[in-house]
């Protein structure tokens, strides 16, 4: 399917249904759409291979109810798109797989993905709300002003990962492994991880309130600037970690290994520690009540 020089304005779809879509090389160009609307549209078995999406406008596009099954996207290009006022909602997506993907101002509420597979993605100005993520694995992953308000994510796995500027409250991760991964200025309340493991880490400017870890392994990282309150770690292992200007009140570590540690101006209020190993360590103006 071949389209040049296409406009739709003022389309309306309602109650549509697609099955067994395919489409291979498909190009459009010059496309533009206005004041969208789609409610309860169902699309199963679709594929879409080698597709080219030039100077697209869509402004006012409301998607409602969507369902998506089996969705596969290989080697998608969208250049000088432009989506403004988009919104999602109730959308649910099951066995995706996306790569080469990019994403810019993006807006999700009461989004759930299963067995999700992204590589090579790119988001900017991402907002999701009620987010849940299961089985989810996502390799190069860029990510700025990303903001996530209760998201539960389970079995994920994240390599050569960037995130700045984000923003998540009530987040819950199970089973998860991060490798290469690098935050900054990032806030969490209220996260909960059990069986984590993170590898080249980099944080700076960190705010966490009562998170609790269990089994976690952190190897190669750096903190500064760093709060947290009400902290909770069992069986956690730390080598090569680097801290500055670090604020703890309320910690709880149990059965904790950490090896060449460097901690400057820390403080820590009713902290508890049970079984820990500390090899090479140095602290400077460190103060523990």
């Amino acid at each position: 399917m071949q389209a040049q020089y296409s406009a739709v304005q003022y389309s309306t779809v309602q109650h549509g249904t697609v099955q067994y879509n395919t489409v291979q090389y498909s190009t459009v160009q010059y496309s533009t759409a206005r004041q969208s609307t789609v409610q309860y549209s169902t699309v199963q078995y679709s594929t879409v291979q080698h597709s080219t999406v030039q100077y697209s406008t869509a402004r006012h596009s409301t998607v409602q109810h969507s369902t998506v099954q089996y969705s596969t996207v290989q080697h998608s290009t969208v250049q000088y798109s432009t989506v403004q006022y988009s919104t999602v909602q109730h959308s649910t997506v099951q066995y995706s797989t996306v790569q080469h993907s990019t994403i810019q101002h993006s807006t999700v509420q009461y989004s759930t993905v299963q067995y999700s597979t992204v590589q090579y993605s790119t988001v900017q100005y991402s907002t999701v709300q009620h987010g849940t993520v299961e089985y989810s694995t996502v390799q190069y992953s860029t990510a700025q002003y990303s903001t996530a308000q209760h998201s539960t994510a389970q079995h994920s796995t994240v390599q050569y990962s960037t995130v700045q500027h984000s923003t998540a409250r009530h987040s819950t991760v199970q089973y998860s492994t991060v490798q290469y991964s690098t935050v900054r200025h990032s806030t969490v309340q209220y996260s909960t991880a059990q069986y984590s493991t993170v590898q080249y880490s980099t944080v700076q400017h960190s705010t966490v309130q009562h998170s609790t870890a269990q089994y976690s392994t952190v190897q190669y990282s750096t903190v500064q600037y760093s709060t947290a309150q009400h902290n909770t770690v069992q069986y956690s292992t730390v080598q090569y970690s680097k801290a500055q200007y670090s604020t703890v009140q309320h910690s709880t570590v149990q059965y904790s290994t950490i090896q060449y540690s460097t901690v400057q101006y820390s403080t820590a209020q009713h902290n508890t520690v049970q079984y820990i190993t500390v090899q090479y360590s140095t602290v400077q103006y460190s103060t523990v009540e």
